[in-house]
């Protein structure tokens, strides 16, 4: 028998792939149909075993979305090994005679792989069964244990997506109230994405901080990497502005290399007294100043992105006060893909159309399309009274 913490992580993690009782997948099915055409086998499974079932989240040959007691399948022997189990005669073997797909069914021969997540949790298989016996060849084994692994790829994917998912939940910080001023933002992850980074706080000085950037990576490691650098942002927020960028690039130029990942930002700070901003641009280029007089001016550097500026270079820093009326707008790429808003000068005439913070982010929002988006997109809007 598993111990009981063993299968309650198993049953959570299995929880969390959130594909239980989701229908026929054809990622899914694609695995099962070329394992039953491979082994040239009636019955194939994509099983998930939690709680004390064991459900076919894929099947050949059977109903999709089979639920059975677990101690009346295989597959709840597997998810106990690394290794696959092949039953060549259930009839003949003392440990599954006796189950009710051997004698009500007459099936004989199982033979399952296991599938693991990231952490080694075994949380389900990928088995074939017939009704006679038969024996399989190591190249066999070999070829169900590459299925297998496919298959781990596919649920490890689900699994990606929901630790990326709570990260970005955890990614738009809580509002503030700066006297004197407006501080908006929009931000929408596409699905599995995430490499967005946002984040404003007020440090101990009363100063406002607004941080705005975009992590390019493969996969979910972008969310992931944009989590990192926010916390290096934050880590940061009474640090004089010129220790700040370095000590945020030495913090995560690494980890952004690891991962063959780049990373831009453009970092503030605004005296909410005076409108006195301070800023930083390393490698962004997607802040534009705009004047109470339609006047926009865009905020850039020479400066490269995290990770490609040589130490030898110090960064640039940048200054400028913010008027009654004055807004600055900070955004990513994802803005330029709405529609209507092709570029940064599109984006400042839409903002000259509306008042204030508020109205144009709204003005971008009914830009979202209907379907979801595709790229993240992240719009910051601060303006003063």
């Amino acid at each position: 028998m598993t111990p009981p913490d063993a299968a309650t992580h198993r049953t959570a993690l299995v929880e969390a792939l959130g594909v239980l009782g989701s229908g026929p997948e054809e990622r899914f099915d694609r695995i099962t149909r070329m394992t039953q055409e491979a082994f040239g086998v009636p019955l194939t499974f994509l099983n998930l075993v939690h709680h004390d079932l064991v459900t076919a989240q894929s099947a050949q040959g059977a109903p999709h979305g089979l639920t059975g007691p677990a101690e009346q399948t295989f597959c709840a022997a597997t998810v106990l090994s690394d290794e696959p189990l092949i039953v060549p005669d259930a009839s003949l073997d003392p440990r599954f005679s006796d189950l009710k797909a051997v004698t009500e069914r007459g099936l004989r021969f199982y033979a399952g792989a296991p599938l693991s997540t990231l952490d080694g949790t075994r949380v389900g298989t990928l088995c074939i069964m017939d009704a006679a016996p038969r024996e399989l060849t190591a190249t066999d084994l070999a070829l169900l244990g590459d299925l297998a692994r496919w298959a781990e790829r596919e649920l490890s994917q689900e699994i990606d997506r929901g630790q990326v998912q709570r990260v970005l939940d955890g990614l738009v910080p809580e509002r503030v109230d700066v006297a004197g001023h407006d501080l908006e933002a929009l931000r929408v992850a596409r699905p599995g994405g995430g490499g967005d980074v946002l984040d404003w706080r007020l440090a101990e000085d009363g100063a406002l901080h607004v941080t705005v950037g975009a992590i390019a990576a493969g996969g979910s490691a972008s969310g992931l990497l944009a989590s990192a650098v926010r916390g290096a942002v934050v880590a940061r927020t009474d640090v004089p502005m010129e220790d700040a960028m370095p000590g945020l690039e030495a913090q995560i130029t690494a980890d952004l290399s690891a991962a063959d990942a780049i990373g831009s930002l453009f970092h503030l700070r605004l005296a909410p007294d005076s409108g006195h901003v301070a800023y930083g641009d390393a490698g962004h280029g997607l802040a534009v100043h705009l004047g109470a007089d339609g006047d926009a001016r865009v905020l850039r550097s020479p400066d490269l992105p995290i990770g490609l500026q040589p130490t030898s270079v110090p960064r640039s820093a940048g200054a400028l006060d913010l008027e009654p009326g004055d807004r600055i707008l900070l955004c990513t790429p994802g803005v330029f893909a709405l529609d209507g808003i092709d570029d940064l000068d599109a984006l400042v005439d839409l903002a000259r159309e509306v008042p204030d913070a508020a109205a144009l982010v709204e003005r971008v929002r009914e830009r979202l399309p209907a379907r979801g988006v595709d790229r993240d997109v992240t719009l910051v809007v601060l303006g003063r009274r």
